[in-house]
């Protein structure tokens, strides 16, 4: 597990990317760490988390953090702790804990050493003198000038409206049906059939963050079922049904399992029956 910051020497306007890479084998769970809104004497200002990678066996996780810092020095990062579970068939099932190294950054002021002194401050201009009065065809010119301003944007405010009645506005359900089409027609479960299932899980989990609100993507399978359970608009039995998929899923994402054809039809089955089925009440 790595941590590191970019820039190295960032300024106090900078918004510095804090990347945590975890590289396990496959069957060692991970706890991603979860932080709330600052990080020492950084603030938090958004969260990205590609989608995992496999090589030669090896799962690799990414969170990238944006970092804002409050103020300027050398500003320290403690060791980040990361949970995980050897679960490999040669693993003992226990739960361990690394941390990545401390981090020291030093955090510049946005002017530097050019901050300016009460010394340099000259004296008030001497007057300007104006004009006596504007000449006419000038206050014509700017009056042509205006108007033919105004009919521009006049008529970009209502080419904008007439583009926006125009549009249409896909439902949850098509937009993931859509996206569940581009999937199959892409091939992908020929070529790499774990990054397929990550893909299709991302689909299901968009689903229900657009019709639930649930921060789905940024949580771990078990978390967000954990959520689910709490939302009275899920009925019991497609609660059932998700977490089949969704377990399901992880065994080819996370383990061994190679999964056939007739299991990939199944998988983008349930996962269209289950976008069918989900009926959310105000």
């Amino acid at each position: 597990m790595t941590a590191e910051v970019r820039p190295a020497r960032p300024r106090l306007s900078d918004e510095p990317m804090l990347t945590l890479t975890i590289d396990a084998e496959e069957g060692v769970t991970v706890e991603k760490p979860l932080f709330g809104t600052s990080l020492g004497k950084f603030a938090i200002c958004g969260l990205r988390e590609p989608l995992p990678k496999t090589d030669n066996g090896r799962v690799i996780i990414q969170q990238i953090y944006a970092l804002e810092p409050t103020e300027t020095g050398r500003l320290r990062i403690d060791p980040i702790p990361v949970a995980f579970t050897d679960r490999r068939s040669k693993g003992d099932g226990r739960e361990y804990t690394i941390e990545t190294e401390p981090l020291s950054i030093e955090v510049t002021s946005i002017v530097g050493d050019k901050t300016p002194k009460l010394s340099d401050l000259r004296g008030p201009a001497a007057p300007i003198a104006l004009a006596s009065g504007v000449p006419g065809w000038l206050g014509i010119a700017l009056l042509v000038v205006f108007v033919a301003a105004a009919l521009v944007v006049w008529r970009k405010r209502c080419g904008r409206q007439e583009k926006a009645v125009d549009a249409v506005v896909l439902t949850p359900d098509e937009l993931a049906n859509i996206e569940l089409d581009k999937l199959v027609a892409s091939g992908l479960a020929a070529t790499d059939v774990k990054q397929f299932y990550v893909a299709l899980t991302s689909i299901v989990r968009r689903y229900i963050e657009r019709t639930t609100g649930i921060r789905a993507p940024e949580q771990t399978t078990e978390e967000f079922l954990r959520e689910i359970g709490k939302k009275q608009s899920f009925k019991q039995d497609v609660s059932m049904k998700l977490r089949y998929f969704l377990e399901s899923a992880d065994l080819v994402k996370f383990a061994t399992h190679q999964p056939l054809s007739d299991d990939i039809d199944e998988s983008v089955r349930r996962a269209r029956l289950f976008i069918g089925a989900k009926k959310t009440t105000p």
